[in-house]
């Protein structure tokens, strides 16, 4: 039997982060239009073998604060080869006019490879707007600008920034546990009908725009009517696809 070169679990892990590709920024929203809580669950797969498990969820655990964390688990022989739990969550509160602010970003590996990161989002009022520095795992600080988000927050502000504006391209800032910035630019592509294990949808395709030779491409298909919620997202580096694939969804969002 062949064996299959499974990836680094750093690979697992940012197939189950968007993929690192769908990441979105700050962008304000009414108050009212936020995304109603939800807990999603998807299978991982590398090409169309299952590897894994992925739970996102979202919720508010009191007035003016929000929750957001990602669970993933292989199995089967991924189980065996990567022996990983990975856990991220961000966490902050919602500004009067709907803005998600970070104040904390946890992530952690459980298993053969024990790490926890911890990035924190400290503001204040510099008297011409907000300034935002940034305190990284070892006590570094870094001043960044006001509207850097996490990593994993941008996905959910995706959701919304699909929701709330008619835009085609959306570019963002992204801070990583490590302290890099990045800057992100997302672009919607049409909608088409996909088959998921939750069922059929007519979906709104979103790409990532790298730079000109990159051999690395994202993309999603997310739900208009569940707050575009992803119903598939594929990542493709290095001759290796990982794909997410969306397997039951439960909560107010699907009301």
């Amino acid at each position: 039997m062949k064996t299959v070169p499974f990836p680094l679990p750093r690979r697992l892990a940012a197939a189950a982060l968007l993929l690192a590709g769908l990441l979105g920024a700050g962008a304000a929203a009414a108050a009212d239009e936020r995304i109603p809580a939800f807990e999603a669950e998807y299978v991982v797969k590398y090409g169309r073998m299952p590897i894994g498990e992925g739970t996102l969820s979202l919720s508010y655990p009191e007035d003016g604060r929000y929750r957001y964390r990602l669970y993933v688990t292989p199995r089967g022989i991924a189980r065996l080869l990567i022996g990983i739990d990975l856990t991220e969550v961000s966490a902050g509160r919602i500004g009067p006019d709907g803005t998600l602010a970070p104040e904390r970003y946890v992530h952690r590996r459980e298993g053969r490879s024990e790490r926890r990161e911890t990035v924190r989002f400290e503001r204040r009022d510099s008297g011409d707007g907000e300034a935002l520095r940034l305190r990284l795992p070892g006590g570094e600080v870094k001043a960044v600008a006001a509207d850097t988000v996490d990593r994993l927050l941008p996905q959910l502000l995706m959701m919304r920034d699909l929701e709330a504006s008619g835009r085609e391209a959306f570019t963002y800032r992204v801070v990583d546990e490590d302290g890099e910035l990045s800057d992100y630019t997302l672009r919607r592509q049409g909608r088409e009908r996909i088959s998921v294990k939750a069922g059929e949808f007519r979906a709104e395709r979103i790409r990532r725009i790298r730079g000109q030779g990159s051999s690395r491409e994202t993309r999603a298909w997310v739900d208009p009517r569940r707050h575009n919620l992803p119903l598939r997202i594929e990542h493709t580096t290095d001759g290796r696809t990982f794909v997410m694939e969306l397997e039951a969804v439960r909560g107010p969002i699907t009301e």
